[in-house]
């Protein structure tokens, strides 16, 4: 995590302000949330969605997108394990599905002359 922050954050020392483990600490007594799912949830909101790095936000993102990171890390990790069950590739064939659609049929309804005079009215 601390690796992480210091790459992602750019920062010159090598080590952590303390604004950031303060709210990471205060995020996993608040929230029960992992370090390991924060960090996830970071690198989610800045590499995945390609969010800009602000610095004076800190890790304030961590709440709003640790569900969002989850949903993602979970259907990844389904993908791979429906891709895992299928050990060889050139074994699997699609089943084809043929559907019939029948051609359009187009309506002509016929217009109505114009006519000026009712038919009841026609004298002579």
């Amino acid at each position: 995590m601390t690796v992480f922050l210091i790459n992602l954050f750019k920062l010159k020392d090598d080590y952590i302000l303390p604004r950031y483990m303060k709210q990471l600490s205060q995020y996993e007594k608040e929230y029960n949330f992992t370090m390991s799912g924060m960090l996830k949830a970071l690198k989610y909101w800045y590499k995945v969605k390609g969010n800009v790095i602000d610095l004076n936000r800190g890790v304030g993102i961590i709440p709003y997108v640790y569900k969002n990171a989850y949903d993602y890390y979970y259907a990844l990790w389904l993908a791979n394990q429906q891709n895992y069950q299928i050990t060889d590739f050139k074994e699997y064939i699609p089943k084809d599905i043929e559907v019939v659609i029948k051609p359009p049929q187009r309506k002509i309804e016929k217009q109505k002359m114009f006519d000026f005079l009712d038919k009841d009215d026609v004298s002579g």
